[in-house]
């Protein structure tokens, strides 16, 4: 019987600029599809909470739409705090194999350097996530009537409170222009990146905690 040789395991630690890049790109828009699907379900439920309520009673309307929204900012913020978190503990990685390889130590093969912690990132993913609103706000300022079911149906944490404020037209028209829905992607990009921010903080201090305690042991242990 033939030996197989072992696979040789491929090195992801040392891309070049371009492959940087792209691979931050892709680490980013993965992060942001499951934000995007919280903000899609709340809207969903939005859409439900509002079909229910009767006309007249715009208060309680705007009152469920508003928990509709800050729902999806709650899920938003939970999972960029898990991400701020497993991207500074990947930084620390780095951290370590970068000096190493001052030493001439060749040691971060697995290291995947797209997946660091950078400051930016939160409120790039963020962006990201509004990027639904973007296109259609933009579509639905010059086709309406086509572009507005798409826009309600994938985004309409954005474009429901422009109803709220400005009002609607007999059949269902909005008063204020679509576009104003654009301000709206502020709301993932602070929530994304204040909570990435957070995250990292906390895993920062959580290891230093750790690395005290480390040393008071060894300190204790001489004595």
């Amino acid at each position: 019987m033939l030996n197989e040789r072992p696979k040789k395991q491929k090195d992801h630690s040392d891309p070049t600029k371009w492959q940087m890049f792209w691979r931050v790109q892709k680490e980013c828009w993965r992060r942001m599809v499951t934000p995007y699907l919280m903000y899609l379900f709340m809207s969903l439920l939005l859409l439900s909470a509002q079909a229910i309520v009767p006309d007249d009673n715009n208060a309680l309307e705007i009152v469920l739409g508003v928990v509709c929204i800050l729902g999806g900012a709650f899920f938003n913020a939970h999972l960029m705090y898990h991400t701020g978190v497993f991207h500074y503990d990947n930084y620390l990685t780095g951290e370590v194999h970068r000096r190493n390889a001052r030493f001439g130590i060749h040691s971060g093969g697995d290291h995947r350097p797209e997946r660091e912690f950078r400051p930016w990132k939160g409120f790039y993913i963020g962006f990201l996530v509004g990027i639904p609103v973007i296109v259609f706000g933009v579509l639905a300022h010059f086709f309406y009537s086509v572009a507005s079911i798409f826009f309600i149906m994938f985004a309409g944490w954005a474009i429901a409170p422009i109803a709220w404020i400005g009002g609607t037209v007999e059949g269902g028209g909005l008063v204020a222009d679509p576009l104003w829905s654009l301000l709206f992607v502020l709301l993932p990009v602070l929530v994304s990146g204040v909570a990435y921010l957070v995250g990292a903080y906390v895993e920062k201090r959580r290891k230093a905690a750790a690395s005290e305690r480390d040393e008071a042991v060894k300190a204790a242990g001489k004595k």
